[in-house]
């Protein structure tokens, strides 16, 4: 068994009745949808045209919603129907950034995730989702997909019908017949810059009521070239009409991940970086019955541990709920794996400290401390490639791009230490030594990423507000900071300069790291996915 959807827009009417049934029998709040109408306008005044397109939860076959999910909040039924178990949500959003097809939203109310659950309570019972029964064109028809004589199969079988983002090989579940294309994709029409769903629209623009149609100038279709500076990001295709389709009413997606993850990108560098840094400080010839080698450095990574887990916490929209990671986990989620790498690093910095109070040899606990930071610094690259709503998110640098912002930014830090500790003299060669690694590799994975193409119009799209559009600035300084100073820095100390310059280099590291992961979060959502 396994249920779908298929909506029929060459009758739908765009009424929101499915929208208002959906409200009232889920008690959605207002702001937020489960499902909804989108409109897009096509052709150049007086010759234009509207389509509808009705966007909800695919209920895929292979949902990347589940996999991410931390405590199995999000799990998948026999017949097909992809539900929520709200007790067990601690309002991470990771499936948010997981599902390419922003259905998910959270509740204002409840903190917790939720979507469309195919009106389970009413399925269960026999009976058709809300949206199907009130729809007054029968443009929403609902079944199980796997048997033959149901009208849903036969359309499936049949008709000529398309699904949202097939590309992404999640198996959506909802079709749709008569669509237009621009309805589907987003690419192909631009974000919405009026006023959305339920809520009041933007001073400078005014309501969608009054938007203008006139034809604006547009540059090469999908030429993402040019200089660093050029404000737009690719343009929508030109309909045979004139003008670009656009958007003129839709639901409302803001960012899910903001600050608070940018700067557990730089707390976990520095806390991984800096075991790193002791391995290379030791291999060098570092003493390491130093205070600093003995015990300050564990403890100092074993506070940027705790800080990386109160800023995870502190983004949970149920912070109450984060132990759920342990005692309800989904192992196949990197959420939960990341925890067990923290845990893990915390407790070697504790086996270290302590070797090193009680005058024990430290040597195999910086091995096996630089190893494990190795994961600590690395596995938020594959909970990123887990969110497979955001193509930026999935390239295959960002694994050696952390290791690089972990050396350098651990590197910078232990130099910080060396100039404030006077037994670190021996040391300060291997930290600059690690700080210059880590740059050099986090400016080859960059340079490496400018020269590459990307897979998908949405990557691409994402690349260019990251480096030419709305978060350039931080990330072009970002990359400055963390590539060309500490270079320079890390090189001047190792010739026989002063641990100052090292301290200078390491802070433009972290800032710079901070500045460059920050750009990366944000233009990985910036590109609307409904």
């Amino acid at each position: 068994m396994r249920y779908g959807f298929v909506l029929d827009q060459d009758v739908c009417i765009g009424c929101h009745a499915c929208t208002v049934a959906c409200k009232t029998e889920h008690d959605v709040p207002l702001g937020v949808n489960r499902t909804w109408v989108k409109y897009i306008e096509k052709g150049a005044w007086p010759d234009t045209k509207r389509f509808f397109s009705v966007m909800r939860c695919n209920h895929c076959t292979d949902a990347p919603c589940v996999a991410i999910c931390p405590t199995q909040a999000l799990y998948k039924r026999k017949d097909g129907i992809v539900d929520f178990d709200t007790d067990r949500c601690i309002g991470c959003k990771s499936c948010m950034q997981a599902c390419p097809y922003d259905a998910l939203y959270i509740d204002p109310q409840e903190n917790t995730a939720q979507k469309c659950n195919y009106c389970a309570h009413r399925t269960d019972v026999g009976l058709e989702p809300a949206c199907v029964i009130v729809c007054p064109e029968q443009a929403i028809i609902a079944g199980d997909l796997d048997d033959p004589t149901t009208t849903i199969a036969q359309m499936v079988a049949t008709e000529k019908l398309a699904v949202r983002a097939p590309e992404q090989g999640t198996g959506p579940n909802v079709f749709y017949k008569g669509v237009d294309e621009a309805a589907l994709d987003p690419a192909r029409s631009g974000s919405l810059d009026d006023s959305g769903v339920w809520r009041d629209a933007p001073e400078t623009t005014g309501s969608w009521l009054s938007v203008d149609l006139t034809p604006k100038p547009q540059g090469p279709v999908g030429n993402l070239g040019g200089d660093i500076g050029a404000p737009s990001p690719p343009v929508a295709p030109t309909s045979a009409r004139g003008a670009p389709p656009r958007v003129v009413y839709n639901n409302d997606h803001p960012m899910p991940w903001g600050r608070k993850v940018s700067s557990y990108f730089l707390t976990k560098a520095i806390a991984a970086g800096i075991a790193m840094a002791a391995l290379i400080a030791m291999l060098t010839g570092a003493d390491v019955t130093s205070a600093w080698l003995s015990w300050i450095a564990p403890l100092v990574a074993g506070l940027f541990i705790l800080l990386t887990g109160v800023l995870l916490v502190w983004d949970l929209k149920r912070p109450g709920r984060f132990l759920f990671v342990l005692t309800k986990a989904n192992t196949s989620s990197w959420l939960v794996r990341g925890a067990w790498i923290l845990g893990a690093q915390a407790l070697l910095m504790a086996g270290w400290i302590l070797t090193g109070l009680l005058g024990g040899d430290v040597t195999p606990w910086i091995w096996i401390s630089a190893l494990n930071g190795l994961a600590v610094a690395g596995y938020t690259a594959f909970l990123f490639g887990q969110a497979e709503g955001r193509d930026l998110w999935q390239t295959p640098l960002l694994l050696w791009h952390m290791i690089g912002a972990a050396a350098a930014a651990g590197g910078g830090f232990s130099l910080l230490a060396a100039f404030l500790l006077d037994d670190l003299e021996t040391a300060s060669d291997g930290f600059a030594l690690t700080m210059l690694a880590g740059a050099v590799l986090f400016g080859l994975m960059t340079i490496t990423e400018l020269m590459s193409s990307h897979p998908t119009t949405n990557a691409a799209a994402a690349f260019h507000h990251m480096t030419r559009g709305e978060f350039a600035g931080g990330w072009w300084r970002g990359q400055f900071l963390a590539v060309a100073l500490p270079i320079l820095a890390g090189a001047l100390v190792l010739a026989g300069g002063t641990v100052i310059t090292g301290v200078a280099g390491g802070i433009a590291a972290m800032a710079g790291v901070f500045l460059v992961d920050d750009a990366f979060v944000k233009a990985g959502q910036s590109v609307p996915l409904s």
